[in-house]
C-alpha cells in the first residue's frame, strides 16, 4: 500500500509541473503581436497557436506556429519566417507591450497628466487623430499601430470619456 502511495504522489507530481508548463507556456504564447512579414518587409498582426504551443510545451520545446495572420490573404504561401522574431522576443512584439511602452513617457494631449502605466483591463487609453478625432483600439487595425503610433497623439480615459460623453 506504502508503495501505491508513494507512485500516485510522484503521478500526481509530475502533473503538477506539466500543467504548470502547459499554462505557463499558454500565457506567453497568447496575444496579438507586430511582428515585420519577411516577404513584404511590411508590419504583420499575427496570433501564435498558444494551445498548440502550450500543449507541446508540457513535454518538450513547444514548436510555434501560427493561427492567424493579417496577410494571410495577399500571402496565402507563407513559410511564418516571421517566428524567428517572435522566438527571439516574444514579449516585445505583443500589441499590448509595443502600447504600454509608447504611452508610458507620453502626456495626455488634452490634459497634459502623464499617461504612466496603463490598466488595458479598466481604462483603456485612446489616441488623436492629427485632425483631433478620438481613436478607440477598435477602431484600429493592429497591423496599422506602428505607422499610427508615428501620426496620433495619446489620449488618457479621463479625458476620452469627456470629449466622447459631452452634449
Amino acid at each position: 500500500m506504502g508503495t501505491y502511495l508513494v507512485v500516485a504522489i510522484l503521478g500526481l507530481a509530475l502533473l503538477a509541473v506539466g500543467f504548470a508548463r502547459v499554462v505557463a507556456a499558454y500565457l506567453r504564447f497568447r496575444g496579438k503581436r507586430v511582428v515585420t512579414c519577411p516577404a513584404t518587409e511590411q508590419p504583420a498582426a499575427v496570433e501564435l497557436a498558444a494551445g498548440h504551443a502550450a500543449l507541446r510545451a508540457a513535454f518538450r520545446q513547444p514548436a510555434l506556429h501560427l493561427r492567424n495572420c493579417s496577410r494571410w490573404a495577399a500571402q496565402p504561401d507563407c513559410c511564418q519566417a516571421c517566428l524567428k522574431q517572435i522566438e527571439s522576443a516574444p514579449k516585445e512584439c505583443l500589441v499590448l507591450t509595443i502600447l504600454s511602452r509608447w504611452f508610458h513617457e507620453k502626456s495626455c494631449t488634452y490634459c497634459g497628466r502623464p499617461m504612466g502605466e496603463i490598466n488595458w483591463r479598466q481604462h483603456k487609453p485612446c489616441l488623436a487623430s492629427p485632425e483631433l478625432r478620438i481613436l478607440e483600439w477598435k477602431d484600429i487595425q493592429p497591423e496599422t499601430i506602428p505607422s499610427v503610433l508615428q501620426s496620433h497623439l495619446p489620449v488618457c480615459w479621463n479625458c476620452y470619456v469627456a470629449e466622447t460623453h459631452t452634449s
